[in-house]
């Protein structure tokens, strides 16, 4: 009896491991925060003109699956620079203020070819980001790419702790960048 409960139990658990997740979770926050108190304030504005706003495309013997993340990716985006601003130059978020960052998502995707023993993982963002501060405008791309290999089968959790962390890499770019900072009176 104790060894058909064994088998029915680690049964139930492979069959509960092996679900495919439905979302593709990406962390919008900075890895470490504090409450740095809010000096200045400005408008993040994000748009997202891409035909399939879907972050991981997988594909396994010839077919393309889709996976988003659990909110649209112009709130995941806005969120995440709101974050890195905060933490990083004291700098807050107001709808009403004059200073606006403006985001266009250009590519923001994860290519994942799953092969039968391997693996190989391709990401791409690229954002656009324009700012008019009255008198001038300044319109600069950012990009981050990286590539993850490995035998077997990829692990959805890994790629996510990926992929966030190029996005990471690329507020803190956009957040640190000389220009914008300058642009917008920071």
């Amino acid at each position: 009896m104790k060894k058909l409960a064994f088998i029915s139990l680690l049964a139930a658990s492979i069959v509960g491991c092996s679900a495919a997740p439905s979302h593709f979770i990406v962390n919008t926050s900075p890895a470490i925060t504090t409450n740095t108190p809010v000096l200045k304030n400005i408008a993040i504005n994000v748009n997202d003109p891409r035909s399939r706003q879907a972050i991981l495309r997988t594909t396994n013997d010839g077919k393309h699956s889709y996976m988003s993340a659990p909110i649209a990716t112009t709130q995941l985006v806005k969120q995440g620079l709101a974050s890195h601003f905060r933490q990083q130059l004291a700098v807050g978020l107001s709808p009403m203020s004059a200073q606006t960052l403006n985001i266009t998502i250009d590519k923001m995707a994860m290519k994942l070819d799953q092969g039968l023993v391997s693996y190989e993982a391709q990401s791409l963002i690229v954002f656009n980001v324009s700012i008019n501060n009255g008198t001038k405008t300044l319109t600069k791309s950012f990009k981050r790419q990286g590539t993850n290999k490995g035998p077997l089968k990829a692990d959805i959790a890994v790629l996510e702790s990926e992929f966030s962390g190029l996005l990471q890499q690329l507020y803190n770019d956009i957040a640190q960048d000389a220009q914008v900072k300058s642009y917008l009176n920071i």
